[in-house]
């Protein structure tokens, strides 16, 4: 992917129409836009970010805004504030790209009743040209997604004063599969997915059904057919699926226009407000039907236990009345005086005495211990089941008054929308009436398109638990069978491919590792003052080590991971990405168990990468413009001093560059009036007494 240009309509601080023309030259590859802190740096990286993948792109790696507030309202304030009429004013982001021979023309775009209704719900339009043809994609995000997938993103394009986080990945999978995307791997992990399917491993099950016989051809008839009812029920499933949200669409289209009729207003403004209360009562409803499911489903039983309890009462109180709890003495302790032949009290108790005897006399009234034990635990699981019996009877009365005021609660809440959809469908205004009855409809169909639902979703799990049922079958079955066939021996000779393919795979991304690691070292070096090298390990995560020395003639020195700086955590981040993009480059001409694989061409995007670099700001200025294939940097006069901007003018390689002019009645704390670039003094901030955006001007025009 090579980036050409990006015009802007009304985003955030940029007002009207606005574009930036990307370097793409092989030789002058780098674009900079000099900006002060708080005039749109970051927006514009968002509003790439945004085009690609909407409001996810806005969202940082913990799915929260990070460093772009209020994600939501894109459109810009002073044009909300003035215009008349809602339906006209949006917000667009136009890109226009280069990848894989062919030229992309991508536009989202974000209306001003959207944006209040749900600023996630976008329009997104990608036309793409090819041998002079232009064609429209009828699944544009998908196909995005598959031209720069959501994944890798976070590698190219990035606030550099935040990327420290990637010499710290824990997680390998994503570092995999970003190297696996930018190399070229990803052919063979959807041949895998492919040979997995039905159409292929799926196909010779049906050829090894053919070609059996007796039971088992009946076992693999009956799944064949449970798989062709289950393909056909997740269709349907589906089609109710994308049916159900073509019906909210609808719904909230028509909300919409009532809420912008004035006369409708009022009521469909009050029903929006009855309508998530309604949704609210529901979703409490239903933790207490959870609730009360669970009480009942573990405890429930002590309900019917009081004829129990009242049983284990009168058996403890007639053992106490017939003094045989406590006993008064137990035999176990008869039984060792006797053993021992002494008494406590010292007197003998040999064979044949008078107390002997005496005591012997005593085993015929004593308790036995056991049976104390016994009695004991009895009466504590009496207690204890007491306890549980009316704390379950209140828990569950408490959660059935709370049904029947949720219940309540709900039937005034639908009956008042049953009012307020007569209120409207009764209003002479005929086209309120249209669009009350339309939408009674829309719910209406919407509810019958819920139930079909709910009825596929039971004949899928129900298919679903036939097929493992069969399945155990068909295995018992094959067990007991000595000889297989030939469709047998195909779905194994698929699942030894899958196996092999599973090797190869693991096998190509061994061998480009040690070359990553290789330029990875080599990047390091070039930056790095200290004799420090850095590589990733085992699990893919980035490690800086060094040598330490030790004081003995026979123990060689000893390899240690590195605590780093913030500033040198950046370093590792940015060659780790650089390296991963320069083999991607190259990827045609490295000789590995696969021939003929081409990696990915990426740009590179990167809002501050100088913040954080301290000592190493000049060594990474040096070698920044040979990150990418292309590269585009946000800087801020402070980042671009005199060893930046000495470094970047002497690579010449600077393609473009452009500079952001903030009008507005004050300038932001901190920001001068003038901006420095190439000993010209350029004005960057208009005073205007109301209001506020911001210009993209470009240097030399």
């Amino acid at each position: 992917m090579i980036l050409e240009k990006m015009i802007l309509e009304n985003f955030r601080v940029f007002e009207g129409t606005q574009e930036i023309v990307f370097s793409n030259d092989p030789i002058k590859n780098v674009t900079i836009i000099h900006a002060e802190n708080g005039f749109g740096k970051t927006t514009l990286l968002k509003a790439l970010l945004w085009g690609f993948y909407g409001h996810e792109g806005l969202l940082g790696n913990d799915g929260k805004a990070d460093d772009f507030e209020r994600p939501y309202e894109l459109i810009h304030e002073g044009q909300l504030a003035q215009a008349g009429g809602w339906d006209d004013l949006y917000t667009s982001v136009k890109i226009i790209f280069n990848h894989d021979e062919k030229r992309y023309t991508l536009e989202r775009k974000l209306s001003a009743t959207q944006q209040e209704r749900d600023a996630k719900v976008t329009l997104l339009e990608l036309k793409v040209i090819k041998a002079g043809q232009t064609h429209t994609e009828e699944t544009p995000q998908i196909e995005m997604d598959a031209i720069l997938v959501k994944a890798i993103s976070r590698y190219l394009f990035f606030n550099g004063e935040r990327i420290n986080y990637l010499a710290q990945e824990q997680n390998s999978e994503q570092i995999t599969d970003a190297i696996h995307q930018m190399l070229g791997l990803k052919l063979l992990e959807t041949t895998i997915q492919d040979l997995e399917s039905n159409s292929i491993i799926g196909r010779w099950k049906k050829e090894w059904r053919d070609k059996s016989s007796g039971e088992k051809q009946e076992l693999l008839d009956d799944e064949v057919n449970l798989w062709i009812k289950l393909e056909e029920e997740k269709k349907d499933l589906e089609k109710i699926e994308a049916n159900i949200s073509a019906f909210d669409d609808e719904i909230k289209i028509a909300g919409v226009k009532l809420e912008n009729n004035r006369d409708a207003a009022k009521l469909q403004g009050e029903r929006n407000d009855l309508q998530k209360k309604l949704e609210e009562n529901n979703e409490k409803f239903e933790e207490n039907e959870k609730a009360l499911i669970k009480i009942i489903s573990e405890n429930g039983y002590s309900i019917f236990t009081t004829k129990l309890i009242q049983s284990g009462h009168q058996i403890v109180s007639s053992l106490r009345k017939e003094n045989k709890i406590p006993a008064p003495v137990v035999n176990t302790f008869l039984e060792e005086l006797l053993e021992d032949t002494s008494c406590i009290c010292g007197r003998d108790l040999s064979a044949g005495t008078v107390e002997r005897r005496k005591v012997e006399a005593l085993l015929d009234i004593a308790g036995d211990q056991n049976f104390n034990v016994a009695v004991g635990q009895l009466d504590h699981t009496i207690g204890v089941l007491e306890g549980s019996r009316e704390n379950t009877k209140r828990e569950i009365m408490r959660l059935n008054r709370e049904r029947v005021r949720f219940k309540d609660t709900k039937d005034t809440f639908l009956s008042r929308i049953q009012e307020i959809h007569q209120e409207l469908g009764g209003k002479k205004d005929e086209t309120i009436q249209d669009l009350e009855n339309h939408l009674e409809k829309l719910k209406s169909d919407r509810d019958v398109e819920y139930q079909e639902k709910g009825r596929t979703g039971e004949k899928i799990d129900d298919l679903g638990e036939k097929i493992e049922v069969n399945r155990v079958k068909i295995n018992s079955v094959v067990a007991k069978e000595e000889q297989g066939n030939i469709a047998e021996k195909r779905v194994k000779a698929i699942e030894k491919s899958i196996l092999a393919l599973n090797q190869i795979l693991y096998a190509e991304t061994r061998d480009l590792k040690p070359l990553l690691n290789e330029k990875i070292s080599k990047t390091f070096k070039e930056i790095m003052t200290k004799d420090y090298w850095a590589e990733l390990n085992d699990k893919y995560e980035m490690r800086v080590k060094k040598r330490v020395s030790v004081d003995s003639e026979t123990i060689s020195s000893k390899e240690k991971d590195v605590a780093l700086s913030t500033g040198e955590r950046t370093v590792a981040a940015l060659v780790f990405i650089s390296s991963l993009l320069s083999l991607a480059a190259e990827r045609s001409q490295i000789k590995t168990v696969v021939k003929g694989v081409s990696g990915s061409v990426y740009p590179l995007v990167i809002d501050s990468p100088f913040g954080s670099l301290s000592a190493f700001r000049e060594s990474i200025a040096k070698k920044i413009t040979e990150l990418a294939p292309q590269v585009i940097i946000f800087v801020s006069p402070k980042q671009y001093d005199s060893d930046v901007e000495r470094a970047l003018q002497d690579s010449q390689r600077i393609g473009k560059q452009y500079y952001l002019r903030y009008n507005g009645e004050k300038l932001p704390e901190g920001a001068q009036t003038s901006l420095s670039i190439n000993d010209q003094q350029l004005k960057q901030y208009n005073k205007i007494n109301k209001g506020e955006f911001t210009e993209i001007v470009e240097l030399g025009r």
